[in-house]
């Protein structure tokens, strides 16, 4: 069976996607009101969260805005962060077989963690409506261009925004990654390998540097690290599950 486009189907992801409106207009604002502190204006914004819609890629930038040195740092980083996309992308074929390239491949630029989810559910449960899957991601993008506009636009009126902490968010946002990639104690010695490279780092090279490092150094430390059979294997599940 090919796959669909309808309707109805774009109307409920759409609908599903609204749902996620205030967390995507509140991590939008966090966006805005930082891209103003570092001078963009609120159409450079918007339209930086509309044609990238990555808020990963955004945060990292702004975290180098100014500092065209760090560019193939940034970049490197960038893709290294969301490389994740090419395996969900790959996932995402069989199931969007049939479908027209012209509506097939503007639908993949909605697609972020959440309506990616739900698109595998959609395939597990034998639905092929791939408009729920960009009703979905259209949602979300109308709450994070929201909040950006929100929040660069009304940024300014906070002032120094280390007093609330805003300065904060990207390592706190990084850190809040690093945590959904554990998986045991196996992932101990990357983690630590990787952290400890980042803030040599940054103490010395500055600039978006660490980030690079950090992450080069834990990739390495984990694809040689050895590996207990507990850790290459997942046991056996308790009853009932």
């Amino acid at each position: 069976m090919s796959a669909t486009f309808t309707a109805t189907g774009f109307r409920r992801g759409f609908l599903e996607g609204l749902a996620l409106f205030p967390g995507m207009v509140a991590f939008g604002v966090v966006f805005g009101v930082l891209a103003g502190q570092v001078g963009i204006s609120i159409l450079g914004a918007a339209s930086m969260s509309v044609f990238v819609y990555a808020g990963t890629a955004q945060l990292l930038a702004l975290h180098a805005w100014g500092a065209p040195d760090l560019l193939v740092a940034v970049v490197v980083a960038v893709i290294a962060m969301n490389s994740r996309y090419v395996l969900f992308g790959a996932a995402m074929q069989p199931w969007m077989r049939g479908l027209s390239p012209w509506i097939a491949y503007p639908s993949m630029f909605l697609m972020v963690d959440a309506n990616w989810a739900t698109a595998m559910q959609e395939r597990d449960a034998g639905r092929r409506d791939v408009a729920v899957f960009a009703g979905l991601g259209l949602g979300c993008m109308v709450g994070w261009v929201a909040g950006t506009i929100a929040g660069t636009g009304f940024g300014q009126l906070l002032g120094d925004t280390r007093r609330l902490g805003l300065d904060f968010f990207l390592p706190a946002f990084f850190l809040s990654l690093a945590c959904g990639f554990w998986k045991g104690r196996g992932d101990v010695l990357p983690f630590v390998v990787g952290g400890l490279v980042a803030i040599v780092c940054d103490r010395f090279v500055g600039g978006s540097w660490h980030v690079l490092a950090g992450g080069l150094a834990g990739s390495l430390a984990a694809a040689f690290a050895p590996r207990s059979a507990t850790d290459a294997a997942p046991g056996p599940k308790p009853e009932g599950e």
